[in-house]
């Protein structure tokens, strides 16, 4: 079961959340991996499943599920990514938890990344010294939502795809 955060009044954010989870699951399952949910203090530190195969030694996941760029929109982005340097409480966001792997879900698949060079490649992309108060793309800056301690920024998809090794897991 995913986290609820306490500012998602609608439930909405946890229910997309929760139903990329599942469907995360369900794929490494039905490709052959066992796949073991966290516990609660396990998701508290970024960790959303355990996997483990037979070529695959037992590996911590994050799974993230699709996002709009504002929460507003109609549609899901699957162009960018909304990138967590830190969390709404100003703590380690999930780009620095101790997940081995982020499974990023797209339409048809999850993107498996390896974390440490996810956060490498942001690191280099993103300007965190420059806040964009503009919520329609802050793309490559850092934006921090009123009233939260958060630091976010969007990058492309495209920088993932193209600067890091990543493995793609079909959704079944």
């Amino acid at each position: 079961m995913a986290y609820k955060n306490k500012y998602d009044k609608t439930g909405a954010a946890f229910q997309i959340g929760e139903k990329a989870e599942c469907s995360f699951e369900t794929s490494v399952s039905k490709a052959g991996l066992s796949c073991e949910k966290s516990s609660f203090p396990e998701e508290m530190r970024h960790i959303d499943f355990w996997i483990e195969g037979v070529k695959t030694p037992r590996t911590a996941v994050d799974v993230k599920s699709r996002k709009k760029v504002k929460r507003a929109d109609d549609k899901f982005n699957d162009d960018v990514v909304w990138i967590e340097f830190a969390n709404v409480q100003g703590k380690r966001g999930w780009l620095y938890g101790d997940s081995d792997i982020i499974a990023f879900e797209r339409p048809e698949d999850f993107l498996l990344v390896n974390r440490k060079l996810l956060a490498r490649l942001c690191e280099k992309l993103c300007d965190l010294s420059k806040l964009n108060v503009d919520t329609k793309m802050p793309l490559y800056t850092g934006y921090q939502r009123k009233g939260r301690k958060d630091l976010l920024s969007l990058i492309k998809m495209t920088d993932i795809t193209t600067q890091i090794k990543y493995t793609a897991l079909a959704k079944q």
